[in-house]
């Protein structure tokens, strides 16, 4: 039996498409990228909340620390911005963290009717792959863009998904939108980086304008640096998995 593929391109358009057993969440800039690199850094798990004030008083009340932005400014009283620059060993290494963020959180918060839910970006793919590959089941793919619009790299990340899962009999799709994040990431496959700065022109002055900005931006595109998949263990909270 052939398992499908669904892309959705935004999380307010999460609601028309097929609600299937894998959800994989996709925030390459910057939430699952960040999420990511500090379950691999030693972080003992991470929970996800869309409004900003709970956090607060987890910080206050039960020793987390607290990461989040709002459009991309550190939300006030936070310890770190949603930076994956920030999530070194040093920093969070055997801490519990809450997020809020302006996308990636958001996008958990309009999930349902799922099997499971798994984190995906550059930094992981390929133990991404695996596990789904190994699962073997219906994929849906949830970009969570910008300000509730298509982003291009979480798409094209989608795409790259898609494509690789695809090379399998076992996957296929029957959907446009997961048709037209394969070729958007063929299009761009060999030069990813430079191909969101020419098509994303509010990213590219945040890369020139913002050097903090800028070195997320650098990292999330790099491939393979981790080997784990976040994994939500019980309901919007993540721990690493291999």
């Amino acid at each position: 039996m052939t398992q499908d593929i669904d892309v959705v391109f935004a999380p307010d358009l999460y609601r028309y498409h097929q609600k299937h057993f894998n959800i994989v969440l996709i925030d390459v800039l910057r939430f699952t990228s960040s999420m990511t690199t500090a379950l691999a850094n030693g972080a003992l798990f991470v929970e996800t909340f869309a409004d900003e004030e709970t956090p607060l008083r987890l910080k206050k009340d039960q020793n987390y620390l607290i990461c989040g932005e709002y459009k991309g400014v550190q939300l006030d009283g936070y310890d770190f911005n949603n930076s994956p620059v920030d999530m070194t060993r040093e920093n969070v290494g055997g801490r519990k963290l809450a997020f809020c963020t302006t996308n990636g959180t958001y996008t958990r918060s309009v999930i349902y009717d799922y099997d499971k839910i798994l984190a995906g970006s550059f930094l992981n793919f390929s133990a991404l792959i695996d596990r789904l590959k190994t699962d073997n089941k219906p994929v849906t793919l949830v970009c969570s863009g910008s300000a509730r619009k298509p982003a291009v790299e979480d798409v094209i990340f989608a795409g790259k998904v898609a494509d690789c899962l695809t090379e399998n009999s076992a996957f296929g799709f029957s959907e446009d939108s997961s048709g037209m994040a394969i070729n958007l990431y063929k299009m761009s496959k060999n030069r990813i980086k430079d191909f969101v700065l020419e098509t994303a022109p509010s990213k590219a002055l945040k890369v020139k304008q913002n050097p903090k900005y800028a070195a997320d931006f650098d990292f999330v595109f790099q491939d393979d640096i981790f080997d784990i998949v976040p994994e939500e263990t019980s309901a919007f909270k993540f721990e690493a998995r291999k």
